[in-house]
């Protein structure tokens, strides 16, 4: 319990809300806020997510070392964040502080990419 008292902590230092609310699997008005409203920069924007969450998931896999761990998992929020994808960055942040097994954590991320990519497939198709 006490670790995870650290990890919310250090995560509502970075502006996370813990637990994070329910919302979409982007947020929209967050990305339209980043982008201007200019639909085709939302659209290219949401591609580069894609496939840079695909390279940051399959890096945190591969990790060995926690500091891998780490850089893969910060990366990958980062870019979640930048869409609007909070979910994904939440859980992200919790595998870049944790300083145990992250297993759980992982199949959650999993769960949340899955969400994010149906929801940017959906949107690139309108």
């Amino acid at each position: 319990a006490r670790m995870a008292f650290n990890s919310s902590a250090a995560l509502a230092e970075r502006g996370f809300e813990h637990p994070p609310a329910r919302r979409l699997p982007v947020d929209l008005n967050h990305l339209h806020n980043q982008t201007f409203g200019d639909r085709k920069l939302q659209r290219e924007v949401l591609r580069l997510f894609v496939l840079h969450s695909a390279d940051q998931i399959e890096r945190l896999r591969a990790a060995i070392a926690p500091e891998e761990r780490r850089e893969a998992a910060h990366a990958l929020g980062g870019s979640a964040r930048g869409v609007g994808a909070f979910s994904v960055a939440y859980i992200a942040a919790e595998i870049e502080l944790s300083r145990g097994p992250i297993v759980g954590r992982l199949k959650a991320l999993d769960a949340a990419i899955v969400a994010a990519q149906g929801f940017i497939r959906d949107f690139l198709a309108e």
